[in-house]
């Protein structure tokens, strides 16, 4: 028999895995084969839109068929990387909800949600609030509810992130992204190195960096169309080719004369996708340590417990604009960022900012 879950499933409502393939069950109990499991979630919720285009077949009065509806309808329209993060967060607010109507869900209880789960995690409560605000607002455009109740419960108090990475550390994570811990080349070393030179020289997002083409080479520069801000403030940046820039493009071509495809790829050709590339960094990250630690114990020495740790590949983003700011100055940074205002590149850079000064002179009895 085929009832309402009882627990949290990343697949839609109505929808269930047989034989290797996903099936969605109308409200008459007849299976509608979508597509087989092997297809990916993407194909999956792809012909599902195809099969509910014409009529209404979910309960969106329930949190899950409200959470399955704006997925259906909203989730295409952002990032890839935003789209995997957003889908895998979705699933942890139908657990929350699932037993909660649309309409029952109060302050309270969104309240309750991010302080039992992610109270001492700041950055995720933030991030969850926002997606749930999201998902509520259209649940009041779809007439399920008159009110937002995500919007009266607070934020939570983030620490600045406050990181730079020296050129020091860099070198050191560019040197162990070629070799594993047994001194082996590691097959995506020549590619991650190329993503790491890029994500410095043009200080862009690591999600703007994946999704770049051979096509958006050219002998000008590289056009990127930043996904952040393509859509509000139409921003387009080409930034001009030097030197150094054109001896990472050719890292990355790996020998090979390539017009088409992506131009950060795996060793087999196929794109880096972010959460590949996010695990490359935190492994490559983990393997420089190890080999700085090791360096101290053989020299006899006390290892700095900063040196290598807490690093996040958006810091690159960061370290770029705040070099590039102490070289050139503020609108330099500004512009390489595509920022509209200077407020938001200030926000990368002001707290990574060191100002010398020079200290007083002691005043001494002749």
């Amino acid at each position: 028999m085929i009832g309402r879950r009882k627990k949290a499933s990343p697949l839609p409502s109505r929808v269930y895995e047989k034989n290797g393939a996903w099936y969605f069950v109308d409200i008459n109990r007849k299976w509608h084969k979508l597509c087989r499991v092997s297809d990916g979630l993407t194909r999956l919720y792809t012909e599902l839109a195809a099969i509910n285009r014409d009529r209404e077949v979910r309960d969106d009065e329930m949190m899950s068929g409200l959470v399955d509806a704006w997925l259906l309808a909203k989730l295409p329209t952002y990032a890839h990387s935003t789209q995997e993060n957003y889908r895998a967060m979705a699933v942890n607010i139908k657990a929350a909800f699932v037993k909660y109507r649309v309409d029952e869900v109060q302050p309270k209880t969104v309240a309750e949600f991010l302080d039992k789960k992610y109270g001492d995690k700041p950055s995720y409560s933030n991030k969850y609030r926002a997606l749930l605000s999201v998902i509520m607002a259209y649940g009041v455009r779809k007439g399920l509810r008159n009110d937002n109740p995500v919007r009266e419960v607070s934020g939570a108090t983030e620490k600045k992130r406050d990181r730079y990475i020296t050129d020091a550390e860099l070198t050191a994570i560019k040197a162990a992204a070629y070799v594993d811990d047994r001194g082996r080349p590691v097959p995506s070393g020549r590619a991650f190195n190329a993503l790491i030179d890029l994500a410095y020289l043009t200080a862009q997002r690591i999600g703007d960096l994946l999704a770049l083409n051979w096509a958006d080479v050219s002998d000008e520069g590289i056009l990127f169309r930043p996904a952040k801000t393509v859509n509000r403030s139409g921003v387009r940046l080409l930034i001009a080719m030097n030197p150094d820039l054109r001896e990472t493009l050719d890292a990355a071509k790996g020998g090979k004369v390539v017009s088409i495809g992506p131009v950060i790829s795996q060793a087999s050709g196929s794109r880096m996708t972010y959460k590949s590339a996010n695990k490359i960094w935190e492994r490559t990250c983990k393997r420089a340590r190890t080999k700085y630690e090791k360096k101290c114990a053989e020299d006899g020495i006390q290892p700095d417990p900063r040196w290598l740790m807490d690093m996040h590949f958006h810091d690159l983003r960061a370290k770029a604009l705040t070099d590039k700011q102490r070289v050139e100055g503020a609108a330099a940074a500004q512009a390489l960022a595509g920022h509209t205002t200077a407020a938001m590149t200030a926000h990368y850079t002001k707290s990574r900012e060191v100002e010398t000064v020079t200290p007083l002179t002691l005043k001494r009895s002749s």
